[in-house]
């Protein structure tokens, strides 16, 4: 009886972690509609495991905003900061022929990015 409460257990909590993957890709994707210059050279390769984190200050957001790479807007508009805990979710994409690596921080509740940064 007992194994089968833990294999209960581990089965929901894949599927939570499944869940909160979808939720972070649609939110980057959305971020990038809306931010990147000509969104039609996107096309997604991977994305990665979503984790958190609460190792980036607020200094470092600051940093990370200053940094856009090129084939981004210059006037993002972020989400706030709400916590000390931001999830992270690295993604590979093609932007035309070249492979570019992002890691994007997410706000404690998942709606909308923080800061970027290109890998």
């Amino acid at each position: 009886m007992k194994r089968i409460y833990i294999i209960i257990g581990i089965g929901v909590l894949l599927l939570a972690s499944c869940g909160r993957r979808q939720e972070a890709k649609s939110i980057i994707k959305d971020f990038m509609k809306a931010n990147v210059e000509d969104y039609s050279k996107v096309s997604y390769l991977e994305f990665y495991d979503v984790d958190s984190t609460r190792n980036i200050s607020d200094s470092l957001i600051q940093v990370l905003h200053g940094r856009t790479p090129a084939h981004f807007r210059r006037d993002i508009s972020y989400q706030k900061r709400d916590g000390k805990t931001l999830w992270l979710l690295r993604t590979r994409y093609l932007m035309d022929k070249d492979t570019c690596s992002a890691t994007f921080y997410m706000d404690k509740e998942m709606t909308g990015v923080v800061a970027f940064k290109e890998n």
